[in-house]
């Protein structure tokens, strides 16, 4: 234990920026790994007592699988070993009266086949085992609730301190402390509308099932083999199938529009019942109707909280800088917030490698934090704003589109072209230009 009197470092002792990182969930790992693959020190100041994740699924891009490789030659396989490839379709999840007609063609609104539009899909508790075994030793301390910094120009480092009272010193603060930022709102001062998450009126509920009950609900394709999106009105069911362990299992959400508020605070968690889901639909195509019968009788719903109403008009003040959620946190319409986040992991590790090949420098690390939010805000923001767009039209709330199968197509087609046609080299390489510019 450490005492309140005691300060911190980053884990390691080799030259270049030492940096401590708040938040040790999939974004606060995988930039951790990054920075150890260049040699930087780092440490992770993780508020829980041990590695905790959400047992939920995430679905990452081939962009993100590109970062991944760029980032630290491990990160790859490690989701390998846990990930199953998909490829996804989007359904009329409403209209069908049968489970024969909710198969077939007529059903189908369009699929997303195309090479190199394959989701790689996995439990994220289990891919974060993958990665911590792959942190240096030492890497991490737990029980550290951040509660404020002292970032102030006459000290030679950041100070973080905490809320049992200790303290650690680090050349730069970067916060991946999720969609509640403690970092976000030190950075843009607690009363900034932007320092805070909006409530999206959207809820998610979760469930695993048995492959075989999912292939007795939906059929073997949709079931079995797929990542399935069945929107109809005020509501989304993506579901696909994962490893879990040595079994494939589906993970299935609903993810629902209510006009109410969040009545939990900044609280993302909390009870529900089997029934508030099944009356959404009640209404729905009767393979839909199954596999909502299939959830638990008492559940959980999330609140699902975004940027898009206050988006942050910078990630990055003097050494301190935000990452993944914590600058940019999503609605899940477009699947890509996760991806995101490790593109963010990919640009700011780059830009921490210009600060360790400029040591000299004594603007280096403010340089390089506002390379980092001057190539990543463009377009972590655009996923925000459009993913929320995204949801209104699958939802059936956008008047224009009302339920036209075409529309939902033409939608989603461009804004996935847009996430999917990313060149992470590219990235890199504006990262450099942006500090070199601003060190010169």
């Amino acid at each position: 234990m450490i005492s309140p009197s005691m300060t911190m470092s980053p884990s390691n002792t080799s030259e270049g920026p030492k940096v401590a990182i708040v938040g040790g969930g999939l974004i606060g790992v995988i930039l951790g790994l990054g920075l150890a693959h260049r040699d930087i020190p780092f440490t992770i100041y993780e508020r829980a007592a041990d590695w905790h994740e959400i047992g939920a699924g995430v679905a990452l891009t081939s962009v993100a699988q590109a970062s991944m490789q760029r980032l630290h030659p491990e990160v790859l396989p490690a989701l390998r070993r846990v990930a199953k490839a998909n490829h996804f379709g989007f359904w009329d999840g409403f209209h069908p009266p049968t489970k024969e007609a909710a198969q077939a063609q007529d059903a189908l609104h369009f699929l997303l086949d195309a090479p190199g539009t394959d989701y790689w899909c996995c439990m994220r508790s289990q891919f974060l085992r993958e990665l911590v075994a792959l942190l240096p030793e030492g890497a991490t301390c737990f029980n550290k609730e951040l509660e404020s910094y002292e970032d102030d120009a006459d000290r030679e480092q950041v100070v973080l301190r905490f809320t049992d009272g200790t303290t650690a010193e680090a050349d730069a603060l970067l916060g991946c402390d999720g969609i509640h930022s403690r970092t976000r709102q030190l950075l843009l001062g607690e009363d900034s509308p932007a320092a805070h998450a909006s409530f999206t009126h959207q809820l998610g509920y979760r469930t695993v099932l048995p492959i075989a009950e999912a292939m007795e609900a939906l059929g073997d394709a949709k079931g079995g083999s797929d990542f399935c999106i069945h929107i109809g009105p005020n509501a989304y069911v993506p579901s696909y199938p994962m490893l879990n362990g040595t079994e494939t299992v589906l993970n299935l959400t609903t993810v629902i529009y209510t006009p109410d508020p969040w009545s939990h605070g900044e609280k993302m968690v909390a009870p529900a019942t089997h029934d508030e889901v099944a009356q959404v639909f009640a209404d729905w195509s009767p393979p839909i109707r199954d596999l909502i019968a299939k959830f638990p009788q008492k559940l959980m719903k999330w609140g699902i909280f975004d940027m898009a109403d206050r988006p942050a008009p910078t990630y990055a003040r003097g050494r301190v800088a935000i990452l993944g959620d914590a600058a940019h946190a999503s609605t899940p319409f477009l699947g890509a917030g996760g991806a995101m986040g490790i593109e963010d992991a990919l640009a700011m590790a780059s830009a921490m490698q210009r600060v360790r090949e400029a040591p000299s420098s004594p603007g280096a690390i403010p340089a390089a934090l506002q390379a980092f939010s001057a190539v990543r805000i463009g377009r972590s923001q655009w996923l925000v704003q459009s993913s929320r767009e995204m949801g209104v039209i699958f939802q059936w709330r956008d008047p224009a589109a009302g339920n036209d199968g075409e529309r939902f197509r033409a939608e989603a087609e461009w804004r996935t072209r847009k996430i999917w046609e990313f060149d992470v080299d590219d990235m890199v390489g504006q990262i450099r230009a942006e500090f070199e510019q601003r060190t010169e």
